[in-house]
């Protein structure tokens, strides 16, 4: 395998782990994307776990619009449900939050990165007519 190719398929294997990356991280940043979820991690944070009716009297919401909330985290990864009895009591998964944390620290470090020099002036391409 020439260097070339070589460099390829590491630019090719880079590439699709960043995509898995930025599909992760988009999929975090919408199940995040509600105020209430927002809300309901901060609860969990401070309690460390609860079960939906102890959210709900904390929320100005619903059981029910909560239930959906909860789903939304749940499926996202960012908590998981330890059932006792009838009661579901939720917990923050709290490598996934940090997992989060990191692939977000990541993105934003690649965006900068990438990002022209504040000092640099950005020069327009000349138009047809001289301007």
């Amino acid at each position: 395998m020439s260097e070339t190719d070589v460099k390829t398929k590491t630019c090719l294997e880079a590439s699709r782990a960043c995509l898995q990356s930025c599909e992760d991280l988009a999929g975090i940043f919408r199940a995040l994307g509600h105020p209430a979820r927002l809300a309901i991690i901060k609860q969990l944070a401070v309690r460390n776990e609860a079960c939906c009716g102890e959210i709900v009297d904390h929320l100005p919401l619903a059981q029910s619009t909560v239930s959906q909330h909860l789903q939304v985290l749940k499926d996202a990864g960012l908590l998981t449900c330890d059932t006792r009895g009838r009661n579901c009591h939720y917990i923050l998964d709290w490598d996934k939050l940090a997992q989060a944390e990191r692939c977000s620290q990541d993105f934003w470090t690649c965006l900068n990165a990438a990002q022209p020099d504040q000092g640099q002036v950005i020069k327009k391409p000349a138009t047809a007519t001289g301007e």
